[in-house]
């Protein structure tokens, strides 16, 4: 019995001083900012983001490093029982894609300014967004950004585009009337006999943008009703409008893009101002004096937006929006309708997908945003407390042909308010809705 208990002591004793203990490692990848595994990436991490340290045993270890955009890292850690630990340093690769150019035959290829060649031209490029300029006599026939997946090949092909007629003695295929067939060449790849450059079908591209300046127009509905109504109905009768037209401009600019920051290419900032432009007599029962409908909205937000696969896209963004839905005219009138400015920070989200069509792009999406409302106007001043709270959802399509874009909205938007009031007050209600539909549109151009 003490012989078993003293051989598992020494046993013990000996596994103890065989296993030293972990020693830390500082892990340095260039760029920083990686994900460090032990063994396998079906581990949770080890560390993150680099540069960070990991506890090894002493001996060697296999680690996997994991950046956006980079290949993966596959590498072992020599880790020393004794003695100072050197950090660990990785310099990571860039992932890799191809951008191809076929054709037109003879056009200059230009990629991020460099010079690549005359067509055909294939060149590996890291997989992240690049600048493609084609030219072809003095004419530049392609000028975009394109996105590359690691490990993907990309053909960009001019679209529907016609070459100059041939110089006396001709250029064979690049000579040509312009018109869009879709004659097949000799060699298949869609270049005609008659100079026009046929579409293929390509994974929709993703251009950075700089900033956007657009036309807006909303044509309004509004319905505002109160619940519970009492005292006086001329004070809390319901009320409609119809047909209200507010235009104005919108702008966007893109900072990220700007400063040349990639992981901050989709934050943008925008702001609109519209003004109501066709002013409506107001009818409502117990006004003595002409009364007219005044409308405007204004906006200032911060968003940021990712893309998916190329293909999804969701956005997140706040800021203040204010809305008015006023009258003008002399106070005791003004008393009778539902005056409101609704001021308020909004917070949202925006989700859409990226379908190619002929030679841009259409996005359908949806959007919902809630508004906490800081002040909602001359409406609150009928009760003794008026809490006013709303949303904004909307379903529409954009579209982009190179730096031309558009847009149509179908959007409802919906203030709630909870009153309260006194019993002497000639305006009695619990509740009130002020519904307001909208169609929007919208035509721009994006640099």
């Amino acid at each position: 019995m003490f012989r078993v208990l003293a051989f598992a002591l020494v046993v013990g004793w000996v596994g103890s001083a065989d296993a030293a203990p972990k020693r830390k490692v500082k892990v340095v990848t260039v760029p920083a900012g990686a994900t460090v595994y032990i063994g396998t990436t079906e581990e949770s991490p080890a560390c993150t983001p680099t540069p960070c340290s990991i506890d090894l045993a002493p001996g060697e270890t296999s680690i996997v490093i994991d950046l956006k955009d980079h290949q993966r890292e596959y590498g072992n850690v020599v880790v020393p029982k004794r003695g100072k630990v050197a950090d660990a340093v990785f310099t990571l690769r860039a992932a890799i894609g191809t951008i191809v150019v076929d054709g037109p035959v003879g056009a200059t290829v230009t990629i991020d300014g460099d010079v690549k060649g005359k067509a055909p031209v294939s060149a590996e490029v890291a997989a992240e967004g690049h600048h493609v300029v084609i030219v072809l006599k003095g004419k530049t026939i392609y000028d975009d950004y394109v996105d590359v997946v690691a490990g993907s090949e990309l053909n960009v092909v001019p679209k529907k585009v016609a070459s100059d007629p041939p110089d006396e003695g001709g250029d064979g295929g690049d000579a040509g009337d312009g018109v869009d067939g879709e004659d097949p060449g000799e060699d298949g790849d869609g270049e005609t006999g008659d100079g026009a450059i046929t579409e293929k079908v390509t994974a929709p591209s993703r251009r950075d943008r700089y900033l956007s300046l657009s036309a807006l127009v909303d044509i309004g509905f509004r319905d505002f009703s109160y619940a519970d109504a009492g005292g006086s109905s001329i004070n809390t009768g319901s009320f409609d409008e119809a047909g209200q037209v507010l235009v104005g401009p919108g702008l966007e600019l893109w900072p990220g893009s700007m400063a040349g920051i990639r992981f901050l290419r989709g934050l943008s900032i925008m702001a609109r101002y519209q003004y109501g432009i066709n002013k409506q007599p107001v009818t409502a029962a117990g006004l003595m004096n002409r009364t007219n409908t005044f409308w405007q909205s204004m906006e200032l937000s911060l968003r940021h937006r990712w893309t998916f696969f190329n293909r999804v896209t969701a956005e997140l963004g706040g800021g203040y929006v204010r809305d008015q839905y006023q009258f003008e005219g002399l106070p005791n009138d003004i008393a009778k309708v539902p005056d409101v400015d609704y001021k308020a920070f909004r917070v949202g989200a925006r989700i859409s997908v990226l379908l190619p069509f002929k030679s841009g792009l259409v996005e359908p999406f949806l959007t919902f945003e809630n508004r906490s409302i800081r002040s909602g106007g001359k409406l609150e001043a009928k009760f003794t407390r008026a809490d006013p709270s709303g949303f904004r959802a909307s379903v529409g399509i954009a579209a982009r042909f190179g730096k031309i874009t558009a847009r149509i909205e179908a959007a409802a938007i919906q203030y709630s308010w909870d009153l309260e009031f006194d019993s002497m007050s000639p305006t009695e209600a619990s509740s009130a809705t002020d519904a307001i539909r909208v169609i929007g549109f919208s035509a721009g151009y994006e640099y």
